[in-house]
């Protein structure tokens, strides 16, 4: 989309923008995919869970995937009959067992003690969440297998939970796997997958399903991978194959919408300060990500410092350039932010919240979310 797609809307800003089309392109990619070889897509609904765009995404799924128990609640809500409930989380609370037995078709669970706990029922289908000690992620605060890692028991794990008779093989009716984040490279899942087939084999282990878990994205130069993967596990095992996407589908397709309230001459550089802030966009400042602008070049032209107008010093978006300067009520468009900007926005400093608009491929928006005191007084 284009600027103007958004100055011609007359949007309420700052606002969220979740485009369908864009969407809708990854998963037509996606379903070419399983179209080809036997795999259900699950959708990772903790990258982006507002119940319209669920309701949108719904028909192009085999179901949801969950991390906790009102994600849980939620895909139950939206999915229709013979859809998947899937649930992984690092630890599942008695409390709250008895209502995920009653909604949720698969779990995962995460560690040898969770599974002598929460394995013995009949109810779901229940999997051990496998750690094959690789690491990929390049930032260490989003790898699975870091050292010491809370998420998936490894193989010494297993080896001793088989010896103290903790774990019979015939319970495990499912394996988990997500070891990954932002990868185009189906490769480095070949060598986690070549690896947990290893430990399958050495402890005899013969799942019903097995999930592949999320962290790739899809294009089309790299599908052939992951059929190649997936025909191979098909070789050793008869079971049902899953992959959960989550940013892969929705990233891509958020923005951002904002405008300039105020611009301060500082003494090296011009600070724009938006309607918005990275309240709306933690990962600004929890990764020291720095976003895309939709009309920002890259090193020349007017410069600006992009503030948000928390009262926080470090809300800052970064430093960008741009064809003309910038004035008061000039539109800035943040893209390719749709993973993990709506569910992990916070109420800081009381501002108030996006609204979120859904558009369609006739650039016509449609006001799926809005936000006001009360909703701030509640919370």
């Amino acid at each position: 989309m284009k600027v103007s797609d958004f100055l011609n809307a007359d949007l309420s800003t700052p606002c969220y923008v979740y485009d369908q089309a864009i969407i809708l392109d990854v998963l037509d990619k996606i379903n070419a995919l399983t179209s080809r070889v036997d795999i259900k897509t699950l959708y990772s609904i903790k990258a982006a869970n507002n119940i319209r765009l669920l309701e949108f995404i719904r028909p192009y799924v085999s179901g949801f995937s969950c991390s906790s128990l009102y994600e849980l609640m939620l895909a139950d809500e939206i999915l229709e009959q013979g859809q998947s409930r899937h649930l992984t989380t690092p630890i599942y609370k008695d409390y709250e067992w008895q209502t995920i037995q009653t909604l949720a078709n698969y779990v995962s669970i995460n560690s040898i003690s969770q599974w002598q706990r929460f394995s013995k029922n009949n109810l779901i289908s229940a999997g051990l969440r496998i750690n094959p000690e690789q690491s990929f992620a390049r930032d260490i605060r989003y790898d699975p297998c870091r050292v010491d890692s809370k998420l998936g028991v490894n193989r010494n794990q297993l080896v001793q939970a088989f010896n103290d008779s903790m774990v019979s093989v015939d319970k495990i009716e499912g394996i988990h796997l997500h070891n990954n984040c932002e990868s185009t490279d189906f490769g480095q899942l070949q060598q986690s997958v070549n690896i947990v087939l290893t430990i399958l084999d050495e402890f005899s282990i013969k799942p019903r399903w097995l999930n592949l878990g999320g962290g790739y994205l899809f294009h089309n130069s790299n599908c052939d991978e992951l059929i190649t993967i997936v025909n191979e596990i098909r070789t050793r095992f008869d079971v049902d194959i899953f992959i959960e996407p989550g940013k892969a589908i929705v990233g891509h397709a958020g923005y951002i919408v904002s405008r300039v309230v105020d611009i301060i001459n500082g003494e090296n550089k011009k600070i724009a300060i938006l309607d918005t802030t990275i309240n709306h966009l933690p990962e600004v400042f929890e990764y020291q990500y720095r976003p895309n602008i939709l009309n920002s070049q890259n090193d020349n032209g007017h410069e600006y410092r992009l503030a948000g107008c928390s009262c926080l010093s470090g809300d800052l978006f970064g430093d960008y350039y741009f064809a003309e300067p910038l004035n008061r009520g000039d539109v800035v468009v943040f893209n390719s932010v749709g993973a993990y900007m709506q569910v992990k926005a916070n109420w800081f400093n009381g501002i108030n919240m996006p609204a979120t608009y859904l558009t369609d491929e006739n650039k016509h928006f449609e006001l799926i979310m809005q936000y006001d005191y009360a909703d701030f007084r509640k919370r």
